[in-house]
């Protein structure tokens, strides 16, 4: 059986790139050469994002020789581009996967999303690790009828998930301790979740899969996949020889593993960063700096930049991106919520592109011969990749029981092939944008 790639979706990510803020605060690397001739491995990782590159560290560790494949730059897409937040959970919440497997399976799920927490903090906080590891989030009311959906959340956090130490509910006068927004009608505490930069993290993880002997070839793109005995994974004329193949590549999986493509949507998302803000303007906005989400469908998300930015995100969108709306629709958005940074000028604007699923539930599966997939993260990986990461590389060396879990969840292609899909999600999200704002 053979796979193939195509670059719609790198076009499209190349096309709403925009001034990262990551990007243009951090020195990186000099790029790693690509690969120009025949090479062999254990196991080939195609994509070096967290995925990819958990994936590849956590095999390393078990001994397996292993290369990564990246089409551009290490983390150069969503994984080193996103909010940044280490949150708990999944974003289709636990009631997708508790109607499709039960409410044991639903609750080692969540487990493992924990576990995936603890990954990430443990790495975070290593010695010599720089990535701005911040504790502390908060998910906010964004409506007055939020607010019983937030307090069954919290009752289910504190009983059933045994998470309560972590978290507390918040209302009335207690809310202006924890954000100096009066748009807000509760919230839930977590002190456990916790925000980084990305990027910085996504560069950490690579000099730990270097170091631990993982081949990591950048510019490099896998254009077809032949499964067998061994699996042949192409780059162009050169050919990576594996017992194994992990396909890790967002959105940019396009037809590489055709089965399951048409299980992901790829989602245009912007976020803006102000200039520095003053110092006691910045400690009086937000507890202790904590990040923050909003319970709209349509969510926005924020935290403050060790730098005294404020980085917001959020709107999106799933026709073509117009980056110049996008940014003055977040702006408008940040200062409703905020008055207080009417005058902040927006310095950073960037925009790329997330893998949704239709439930929001992470896709999990192994195809043809030893060829994984991990997919479908729908803007809450940076725990789900590291607990996948740790997962594909157990389900690979024997013990599939845990991947098995995640893997059980079904998922369907969105309808109406690669472009119809596109007009009919864009319509649902013009609805759910109007009922948020008919609520308001």
């Amino acid at each position: 059986m053979s796979f193939q790639t195509s670059s719609a979706a790198a076009r499209e990510a190349l096309r709403i790139a925009g001034n990262c803020y990551y990007d243009s605060t951090i020195a990186r690397p000099s790029a790693r050469a690509p690969l120009t001739g025949d090479t062999t491995a254990d196991v080939v990782v195609i994509g070096a994002g967290f995925a990819g590159l958990w994936s590849a560290l956590e095999l390393a560790r078990r001994g397996r020789k292993v290369v990564v494949l990246e089409a551009g730059r290490m983390a150069g897409a969503a994984s080193g581009r996103n909010g940044g937040q280490v949150l708990p959970g999944f974003s289709c919440g636990l009631e997708v996967i508790t109607a499709q497997l039960g409410a044991p399976a639903a609750r080692r799920a969540w487990d493992l999303s924990i576990e995936g927490m603890e990954m990430v903090r443990d790495r975070a906080q290593a010695a010599g690790t720089d990535c701005d590891f911040t504790p502390g989030w908060m998910l906010l009311a964004a409506r007055a009828h939020h607010i019983k959906d937030l307090k069954a959340w919290h009752e289910q956090m504190s009983t059933t998930l045994a998470y309560g130490s972590h978290v507390r509910f918040v209302a009335g006068s207690e809310l202006a301790t924890y954000t100096a927004s009066k748009a807000y009608h509760a919230a839930i505490v977590d002190d456990f979740a916790a925000h980084l930069n990305p990027l910085k993290f996504a560069l950490a993880l690579a000099a730990d899969c270097l170091a631990a002997g993982v081949e990591i070839f950048e510019n490099s793109a896998a254009t077809a996949i032949e499964s067998g005995s061994p699996n042949l994974v192409r780059v162009g004329p050169v050919t990576v020889r594996a017992t194994h193949v992990i396909v890790a590549a967002n959105v940019f999986i396009d037809s590489l593993v055709q089965p399951v493509a048409g299980h992901v949507m790829p989602v245009g998302n912007t976020i803006i960063a102000t200039e520095a803000l003053a110092p006691e303007l910045v400690e009086s906005l937000l507890y202790r700096r904590y990040a923050c989400c909003d319970t709209n469908f349509l969510l926005d998300y924020y935290k403050i930049t060790p730098d005294r930015r404020m980085l917001w995100g959020g709107g999106s969108t799933y026709m073509r991106h117009d980056s110049e709306n996008r940014v003055a629709s977040l702006r408008a958005k940040m200062v409703r919520m905020y008055p207080q940074l009417a005058q902040a000028r927006v310095e950073f604007t960037w925009g790329g592109l997330i893998d949704v699923t239709m439930s929001r539930a992470p896709d999990f599966g192994m195809l043809a011969q030893n060829v994984v997939y991990l997919q479908g993260f729908s803007g809450h990986g940076v725990n789900v990749t590291a607990i996948a990461g740790r997962l594909a590389a157990e389900a690979l060396c024997g013990q599939s029981e845990r991947f098995a879990l995640l893997a059980a969840i079904a998922h369907r292609n969105f309808p109406g092939g690669p472009y119809l899909r596109r007009l009919g999600l864009s319509l649902g999200t013009w609805y759910y944008r109007a009922r948020d704002a008919l609520t308001r």
